[in-house]
């Protein structure tokens, strides 16, 4: 398959899952009287979309950052993608859940594996692209993947301390959960900073 047509296909899986986000949305059938309470309850969906919307922007910004470094696919490079879209298209589903159950921990703890699954498959992208240089603009350093590591392990023991605390604290799984996202998003805003002084 041509790099720009997998370009082209996970951007199109990325605008799904936005959108289908934002679908699980319905207007409150109620009186006018009762709208502002209303939507007060609809608070809890209105915190996980804005949550996973952010978080599915994250992937998807990986996901170009690492297309930008490939040069060329092979089959084992378009099933790994297959898979990391498979994790990042599940997305809505826990959204809903948690939305609907927002401090059930069964919802929550969905919510965190799915994020381990999609980070461990995005971290398995770069060990492939590590070990097969060919495939790659320039070749994956060493350095960088063991730079990487610790990232994606406190990000992952943060998300599994997140599903754990499901059953005890829910609401800390939530401040958890956007805790990673605030981090990552400063992380990745920094390493991206055009304005950045560049070294040597």
């Amino acid at each position: 398959m041509n790099k720009k047509r997998l370009e082209a296909f996970t951007d199109g899986v990325y605008a799904i899952v936005i959108t289908l986000l934002i679908l699980d949305f319905r207007i409150p059938d109620v009186q006018a009287a009762a709208l502002g309470s209303a939507l007060v309850r609809m608070l809890p969906q209105v915190g996980t979309y804005v949550l996973s919307f952010f978080i599915v922007g994250l992937y998807w910004l990986a996901h170009h950052r690492a297309a930008s470094q490939i040069r060329q696919i092979d089959g084992t490079f378009l099933w790994l993608n297959l898979i990391w879209l498979l994790f990042v298209s599940v997305m809505p589903f826990p959204t809903s859940l948690l939305g609907r159950y927002p401090l059930q921990p069964i919802p929550i703890a969905i919510y965190g594996i799915d994020l381990i699954l999609a980070n461990v498959t995005g971290f398995i992208i770069t060990l492939y692209m590590k070990g097969h240089p060919e495939l790659c603009v320039s070749a994956v350093s060493s350095e960088a993947v063991r730079a990487l590591i610790p990232v994606y392990a406190v990000t992952n023991g943060i998300y599994a301390a997140a599903i754990a605390l499901a059953w005890i604290f829910p609401w800390a799984s939530y401040f958890l959960y956007a805790l990673v996202l605030a981090w990552l998003m400063v992380r990745y805003a920094r390493l991206n900073n055009p304005f950045r002084p560049k070294s040597g």
